[in-house]
């Protein structure tokens, strides 16, 4: 199961296998929370900045107090000097930081499932571009025809799921909009793995993560202040405390990744974590009465073609 040579207990193998699927999981619960905070305060682009300001406020702290965690840092910076690192590989945040925009307007409109059905496709769809150019640190993939057919029906069940026979609608802004963040986080996930292989330290990557996407949201939301002519740019006093702990959410999910991977191997682990995702969507959207009438057939449907093409795409991408 895993990728290496070491071997691990069966309860350490459970734990690494549970905290792949649970990882996804958190995905989801952090796409309802953000567009909590969203909904409360009016404003997407309030909700990605505190989700992702309050993540890069506790990773600094991290980064000051844990010697390995500033180890991290420094060598990314000295891997830059040196150009063994591009700078355009140290933008993964800024996808991230889109994502997190996108999730926090999108969800509140078409439900946390229909919007982790369009990010999963954009991955899969997005995932043979990003392999064939060599992005990631494994270095140029073939683009096989099995893989090929596995992204085209993650299209398919992105727009199936997107036809909400609850809302009567075809929910295609928000669903194209999802789409095209999640292709984004294809790009994400191969340059952090370039970043993480130079500085050896995930969280130091994170780190990363957050400040670029940070400065992502505040350059986003100058733009948007000076057109808009909205001032006030404070959160809501109703908002639930609750709903305010995305950004930590965030940072838990890429500590578990870090070891999680490690032991089941980086097919396991994605297939798992889609799993994950896109179950606990469906879930969270039940429980919400204003989201429980998307849950339609169309939806279901949708999210099962599009679990089907990321696991194809995952076995084909293995082999």
């Amino acid at each position: 199961m895993s990728t290496n040579t070491e071997v691990h207990s069966p309860r350490v193998q459970f734990l690494a296998l549970a905290g792949a699927f649970s990882s996804g999981a958190m995905l989801a619960v952090q796409s309802r929370l953000n567009g909590v905070v969203s909904e409360h305060s009016g404003r997407p682009l309030m909700a990605a900045l505190w989700s992702f300001g309050s993540g890069l406020v506790v990773l600094t702290i991290a980064a000051l107090v844990i010697a390995s965690v500033r180890r991290g840092v420094l060598r990314m910076i000295e891997a830059l000097r040196a150009g063994r690192l591009k700078w355009w590989q140290c933008i993964g945040g800024f996808f991230g930081g889109l994502l997190v925009a996108v999730q926090a307007w999108s969800v509140p409109i078409v439900g946390v499932a229909i919007f982790s059905v369009a990010v999963v496709g954009g991955q899969t769809l997005n995932g043979l571009l990003v392999d064939r150019l060599g992005l990631g640190p494994a270095g140029v993939r073939a683009v096989t025809g099995v893989r090929l057919l596995a992204a085209i029906v993650a299209v398919v069940g992105v727009v199936v799921a997107s036809t909400t026979a609850g809302a009567g609608e075809f929910s295609l802004l928000p669903a194209v909009a999802a789409f095209l963040v999640g292709a984004g986080m294809a790009v994400q996930q191969a340059v952090n793995g370039r970043v993480s292989v130079a500085n050896k330290s995930p969280m130091a990557t994170t780190w990363q993560n957050f400040f670029v996407g940070t400065v992502t949201l505040l350059v986003v939301s100058f733009v948007v202040l000076l057109t808009s002519g909205a001032h006030d740019w404070t959160l809501s006093s109703d908002v639930p405390p609750w709903a305010l702990t995305g950004g930590l959410i965030g940072i838990v999910f890429i500590a578990i990744t870090s070891w999680a991977v490690r032991i089941t191997g980086v097919l396991i682990f994605g297939l798992l974590a889609v799993a994950g995702q896109l179950l606990t969507a469906v879930g969270l959207d039940l429980i919400d009465p204003a989201a429980r009438d998307r849950i339609g057939a169309q939806l279901l449907i949708g999210l099962l073609i599009t679990l089907v093409a990321a696991v194809g795409a995952g076995l084909a991408r293995n082999r």
